[in-house]
């Protein structure tokens, strides 16, 4: 990559993991154990761009992804892919808009309702004037058509933020939104009902929210404010804050809802697991640069994404570029998977344990489907 030379050397540690996820053991230095199993991994090639997000409807196997453009090639951020996770292939795509004005972003799903919502940008051209619109797209997976909410618009031109993170209750039938504007923007979260589709701001955070995770059944709402160096715990009936907990600039979190555990990943590569009913960090994973983190409540594993920074930042390597990780309730990785992909963004089927990971390297975008033993 031609910033490359803007970088320091990133030392790759392989992961030496001491972590209870039951207890309070910290992860040390010195800590070995026996080579894991290798995950059972099978893969799909899906085209040449880069992928974003995806979700999956665990009702019909239908993988919903969205991707960008790489290597300069035409953009087609307005399409969604369907794949078809029983039979491993491509079926289907979703356009939305047009190809000029809609950019797509981030993905998920109304299990129930089979709704697919996606959020993204609308440019709109005023008066030789280019503004951008953060907003969400709610898709009938059925007949494809979609309804376009704005949320916030300013000039394309020195936009500093976007839209991050979304989450959907099924059971209140809201959807959530991380907003998130280091520089000025629109900073915060919105909730949007899903019966009228009409949005409401919540402005609680300096910078706003990157990652949002739902606890259906306790109407808790756990939202991971980046560069407010806090995950705020909301209660969902009346948007208010139960707590502030202090976390490094936390980019990715998930629930164990049976021990109330919440997992964090910071820009620092540590995965961290908090105590809820303490507010403590209880435990660490130390990795590179932990891109994406998903607890799977049926197997009671962790899975965890780290990149390999040295070699993604290194123009020549063809070395490992991601690694895929799953830890047991024991403390030990279960399972294991290298690649020379880049590693984006992870589902998990919980009927089946599978794991779905989203990856390319350079040259084509591949589904690789993950199975532990």
């Amino acid at each position: 990559m031609s910033n490359s030379r803007n970088f320091g050397i990133f030392l790759f540690s392989i992961f030496y993991i001491s972590i209870n996820l039951m207890g309070a053991t910290i992860l040390h230095p010195g800590f070995s154990q026996d080579i894991p199993n290798t995950f059972s991994v099978s893969s799909i090639v899906l085209g040449k761009d880069k992928p974003l997000s995806m979700a999956l409807d665990q009702k019909t196997g239908k993988i919903y992804a969205i991707f960008g453009a790489n290597n300069g090639e035409k953009n087609f951020r307005n399409q969604i892919y369907v794949i078809d996770s029983i039979q491993n292939k491509l079926i289907d795509t979703i356009k939305i808009g047009s190809q000029e004005n809609d950019f797509l972003s981030n993905i998920a799903l109304d299990p129930v309702k089979g709704i697919i919502y996606v959020t993204g940008q609308h440019l709109v051209n005023e008066n030789d004037t280019t503004f951008a619109f953060d907003s969400l797209y709610a898709i009938n997976s059925t007949d494809k058509k979609f309804k376009r909410i704005q949320l916030y618009g300013e000039t394309e031109e020195g936009k500093e933020g976007s839209l991050a993170g979304i989450s959907v209750n099924p059971v209140t039938n809201k959807i959530y939104i991380g907003s998130l504007y280091p520089e000025g923007g629109n900073p915060g979260m919105y909730e949007i009902d899903g019966n009228t589709l009409q949005p409401m701001h919540i402005d609680k955070w300096r910078y706003g929210i990157k990652d949002i995770q739902l606890d259906p059944e306790s109407r808790l709402l756990y939202a991971g404010a980046r560069y407010d160096n806090m995950i705020s715990v909301i209660n969902e009936s009346n948007n208010k804050i139960i707590d502030n907990i202090t976390a490094q600039n936390p980019i990715a979190i998930t629930l164990n809802k049976e021990k109330k555990i919440l997992y964090e990943a910071g820009t620092d590569g540590k995965v961290n697991a908090i105590d809820l009913s303490s507010k403590k960090n209880i435990s660490s994973i130390q990795g590179e640069y932990v891109k994406n983190i998903l607890y799977n409540p049926n197997d009671n594993l962790l899975y965890i994404i780290d990149q390999n920074m040295t070699n993604i930042l290194s123009k020549d390597s063809a070395g490992t570029k991601s690694t895929a990780i799953a830890v047991n309730v024991t403390g030990n990785i279960s399972n294991k998977f290298e690649t020379d992909s880049i590693l984006d963004d992870i589902v998990l089927n919980p009927s089946t344990n599978q794991a779905y990971l989203l990856g390319h390297n350079g040259n084509s975008s591949k589904l690789f489907i993950v199975k532990p033993h």
